[in-house]
């Protein structure tokens, strides 16, 4: 196949991914949250709405001409103002109230601007229509965002025909000309949508391990801060376990290197399964895991036991793994004046020297060594 026809192929298999993909409209919302950004950003959002609300009540409906019209903009401006009270004062909306407020928005727009065809009302309903469409692209998928496209380019065109007859011009002439010159502009947002899709996946890329899955070290370090940020009220300590799986050379020596790699996939399931859904677990080598949480006292040991037995549970090969496990209380952590990336560094390396004593004694064991020390 020529290189042009192969990179076809490939964009036409991201744009259906990209199309295909379910919208995780919680995720889009956790990214702010997490580097506390939710509440400016939704603050943002009631006052832009509010601003619309007002534009509306002080220059649109002075201008507009017909009683219809100023009923459309008085209704608007009564809807963008709950709207922006809803924003401003209560919690971050559902994905349900996210589309209802969309939904509302485009119909409010639309028809502010088509029952009076003026080129002001023309103005604001673009750059409203612009507005919805930028917050689309943060917090919706392709196929709202391109019905969203959609009804823009049917309320130009409607907006164009209203236009057209009260201007006395060439209504088809002026409707298609205006179409053209928006066109652009309203497929832009799909776009950038996509691209942005592009950019996230290869950074997820970049920070899990293409074999099993879940993190890499670069990923790990990478979410340990969002760990300590949220961090639940029962959680005192850190804690981190090295899991090695025990002869695992030999697996591959006897059965080869394709069954080794369900062996390495099966157990990173199995240790994924077997922690908390807060747990950060990465591959950090060929057969090395790491496990990093946050837990109650007296539960990192348990946690360790828990995944060793998940591991060395029935199934063809067998396996078995030695584990070393350390803590260090949440307090230290807060008050150390380390580096957060080298105090975990100092962590993981005991983690890692319990988990060779418990290779030393045979494998199938876990080890559980003090964490740094304090003074530090």
């Amino acid at each position: 196949m020529p290189t042009s026809l192969r990179t076809f192929a490939v964009f036409g298999n991201q744009v259906r991914s990209w199309w295909g993909e379910p919208v995780d409209y919680p995720a889009q919302v956790q990214y702010f949250s997490r580097r506390t950004m939710s509440v400016a950003i939704k603050m943002l959002i009631g006052l832009g709405t509010g601003f619309n609300a007002v534009v509306s009540l002080l220059v649109l409906l002075p201008s507009a001409h017909s009683t219809a019209s100023r009923v459309a903009v008085a209704l608007f401006a009564v809807l963008q103002f709950f709207w922006s009270w809803m924003w401003c004062c209560r919690p971050w909306p559902s994905r349900r109230i996210s589309l209802t407020f969309v939904i509302s928005a485009d119909i409010g727009i639309a028809a502010v601007a088509v029952l009076d065809a003026s080129w002001l009302l023309g103005l604001f309903g673009f750059n409203a229509f612009a507005m919805i469409s930028v917050y689309l692209m943060f917090f919706d998928g392709p196929k709202v965002l391109a019905r969203h496209a959609l009804w823009i380019l049917l309320s130009t065109t409607a907006f164009a025909v209203q236009f057209g007859a009260h201007a006395h011009i060439g209504v088809v002439d002026f409707a298609a000309r205006t179409l053209a010159s928006v066109a652009l502009v309203v497929a832009m947002p799909l776009g950038t949508h996509f691209g942005i899709w592009v950019l996230r996946n290869d950074a997820n890329d970049s920070i899990t391990d293409p074999l099993t899955g879940i993190l890499n070290r670069r990923g790990l370090y990478l979410h340990v801060g969002n760990l300590l940020r949220d961090k639940p009220s029962a959680a005192t300590d850190l804690t981190v376990m090295v899991v090695d799986l025990d002869r695992f050379k030999d697996v591959n020596d006897t059965h080869g290197h394709t069954i080794g790699d369900q062996v390495l996939i099966r157990s990173a399931a199995q240790i994924t399964s077997a922690v908390g859904r807060s747990a950060l677990v990465a591959r950090i080598g060929g057969e090395e895991f790491v496990v990093v949480d946050l837990v109650a006292p007296g539960e990192a040991e348990r946690n360790a036991d828990r995944v060793r037995r998940a591991i060395a549970g029935p199934a063809e090969p067998a396996i078995t793994a030695s584990i070393g496990v350390t803590s260090i209380p949440l307090a230290h952590i807060a008050t150390a004046d380390v580096d957060p990336v080298s105090l975990l560094d100092d962590i993981v390396e005991r983690a890692d020297g319990a988990m060779f004593d418990a290779k030393r004694i045979g494998g199938d064991a876990t080890i559980h060594t003090p964490g740094v020390d304090e003074s530090r």
